[in-house]
């Protein structure tokens, strides 16, 4: 019987984004998770940060102005994000 390899790798991209994301939630995040958790808000700067990353628009197309990067990059984005600060 044979069974296919399957290929795990993310791809350059979604690796990079990975990276990128991880070291701005290290940096931008998670030293203020306990804070945002405190004052139940959700902080403008990072929104605008986040955007500026281009998380805001990974599923959507090109077209529309968005990165067009798809579901799983925004589950990336999502599983970092999440790592610094569950409640952002």
């Amino acid at each position: 019987m044979h069974i296919p390899s399957l290929d795990f790798n993310l791809g350059e991209t979604i690796e990079a984004l990975r990276d990128t994301l991880r070291d701005f939630c290290a940096v931008e995040i998670a030293p203020r998770a306990a804070e945002i958790d405190r004052v139940n808000e959700f902080p403008a700067d990072l929104w605008k940060k986040l955007g500026d990353l281009g998380v805001h628009g990974m599923t959507v197309s090109e077209e529309y102005g968005g990165t067009d990067m798809g579901y799983l990059a925004h589950i990336i984005a999502m599983e970092e994000i999440s790592r610094a600060s569950a409640s952002v």
